[in-house]
């Protein structure tokens, strides 16, 4: 473990409105890419890139949780590498990182119309993506206290009303690291 006690120590982020979305990008097959595509089911969108640290050091916990959540959320990795998918692709792929979805924003386009200012930073994302919790820093991505919470955020999103889209400027209000 990484980081000692980091899951159980974080509390859990407010829900709010799903930031602005629509840039394309960029997956694994060098097509566009969209993460509207993915509606209809819950994803865990992490910003990493190769030279962070703590999103190298979380990328086993993240392919690990992938294969705990299996097919009830979605997880997608998105690469802000300026060398865009030949650069991240090989660095995933010499590390064995294989199970989350990726894609790449090698213009960090879509990492700044939803408000990342720092990295890693993530986002859990309800299925109709309209409700969305922010993480900016690492976790433990695969321990047992995140994964439940992960479910039970979704478990929420559903019994609760879903609020409009908000500017991504104001996703991060509470939840930025100084």
């Amino acid at each position: 473990m990484l980081w000692p006690d980091l899951a159980a120590a974080m509390t859990p982020p407010d829900g709010k409105a799903a930031p602005s979305m629509s840039t394309v990008i960029r997956d694994e097959n060098d097509k566009d890419f969209r993460l509207d595509s993915l509606q209809g089911r819950p994803v865990l969108v992490n910003f990493w890139a190769t030279w962070c640290p703590p999103c190298v050091a979380e990328l086993p916990a993240l392919d690990n949780a992938a294969k705990q959540l299996g097919d009830d959320v979605t997880l997608l990795l998105i690469s802000v590498d300026r060398g865009g998918r030949q650069k991240a692709l090989p660095f995933l792929q010499d590390r064995g990182i294989t199970r989350p979805l990726m894609g790449f924003d090698p213009k960090a386009a879509l990492s700044r119309e939803m408000g990342v200012r720092g990295l890693p930073t993530s986002f859990l994302l309800s299925a109709d993506q309209r409700q969305s919790w922010a993480y900016v820093g690492p976790r433990e991505w695969d321990s047992a206290p995140m994964i439940a919470e992960i479910r039970n955020l979704l478990r929420l999103a559903k019994a609760s009303p879903v609020p409009s889209r908000q500017n991504s400027q104001d996703h991060f209000q509470d939840h930025l690291l100084v």
